[in-house]
């Protein structure tokens, strides 16, 4: 006797707002989004809907761990940001998402900063000073999902996969 059982074939689509983002169907009404297409790497969170929104997008809090590592650790190689790092002598400059990219002498919103580096009087970014910023958020109902430098891309996919 066979017994009836119902096969789900997953799906993968990319974010269409950013191209860097993969989403991955788990299940009907469950969505992984990731910055790979292997469904077994690390994801950045998940929704109950594939246009994820603050109110159903929950985070992955391991991501947010490699993220914050990898930040402290290559952020001082990421040209993006060693070349902006000349506007900023002797200051915290900025590290931010790209979703939402400020006009030139402005401040990204505070939710669209992943975290701070300290500059130096020549506008070198110093070593070891990365700071995180709590009120980033992954998931913004202004900007959507998270953009990155060319560099922390593929800085990111190296630590997740």
């Amino acid at each position: 006797m066979f017994k009836a059982t119902k096969l789900f074939t997953r799906s993968l689509s990319q974010y269409k707002p950013n191209p860097q983002i993969w989403i991955h169907e788990v299940k009907p009404n469950l969505y992984k989004f990731s910055l790979s297409k292997n469904p077994k790497a690390i994801d950045i969170g998940s929704s109950s809907n594939e246009k994820p929104h603050p109110d159903n997008f929950k985070n992955n809090e391991e991501f947010f761990d490699i993220l914050h590592k990898t930040f402290k650790d290559r952020i001082y190689d990421d040209f993006t940001f060693i070349t902006e790092a000349g506007t900023f002598a002797n200051a915290f400059m900025p590290i931010y998402d790209f979703r939402g990219v400020p006009k030139h002498a402005r401040t990204p919103y505070i939710e669209d900063i992943f975290g701070y580096v300290q500059v130096d009087g020549n506008g070198k970014i110093l070593k070891d000073t990365y700071q995180d910023n709590e009120m980033y958020q992954v998931c913004s109902g202004k900007t959507g999902l998270p953009i990155f430098s060319d560099f922390m891309i593929e800085e990111l996919k190296k630590e997740i996969e």
